[in-house]
């Protein structure tokens, strides 16, 4: 009876162990999909930017978009290297049980962990800091945009010289003169 108990909570532990694996999982899944997303999405809204609002030619900082679009490919650069050594990772695990070398395998995973753990610090990073740098230099150039039009007088009309205006007559005067 005593067994029976020990059992079912064991296999509690498993079940619940094996639910934190597939949430882990599933996090993980996202997490690539969501920082991906919003790097290449950081990119579009970039060229969006100086496409529809300032151009390059009357942009402030420019230092700043480069610097950000830059960080954004690397981001989508270190993510994906981040996959393919997963996979390469996989494989080697693979491998291993394939040979069953089982002793090894545990810290030869933490090992392999530790390299994606930190290309993912990397991506994670690259991210933060590009998108700082884009927003930084948006609100820059939107600032400024609005300063220029605050200093910058309205134009006049084109009927206005010497600040008097030309109105046209009110009808045509005839070509004959009037008589004395």
């Amino acid at each position: 009876m005593e067994e029976n108990i020990v059992e079912e909570v064991d296999q509690g532990w498993i079940d619940y162990r094996n639910s934190v694996i597939d949430n882990k999982s599933k996090s993980q899944d996202d997490f690539e999909k969501y920082i991906n997303l919003i790097a290449s999405g950081g990119i579009v809204l970039s060229l969006t930017f100086l496409e529809k609002i300032v151009s390059l030619e009357k942009a402030v900082c420019k230092s700043l978009i480069v610097i950000g679009m830059y960080l954004m490919v690397f981001t989508l650069l270190s993510n994906l290297y981040s996959h393919y050594k997963s996979i390469l990772d996989s494989d080697a695990t693979i491998r291993d049980i394939d040979k069953k070398k089982f002793k090894k395998i545990f810290k030869k995973i933490e090992k392999r962990n530790r390299v994606i753990n930190v290309l993912n610090k990397i991506s994670i990073w690259a991210l933060i800091l590009g998108i700082f740098s884009l927003v930084t230099f948006v609100t820059i150039n939107i600032y400024h945009m609005s300063d220029k039009q605050k200093t910058t007088p309205p134009p006049k009309p084109a009927t206005e010289e010497k600040g008097r205006t030309i109105t046209p007559p009110a009808f045509k005067p005839s070509n004959t003169l009037p008589k004395k």
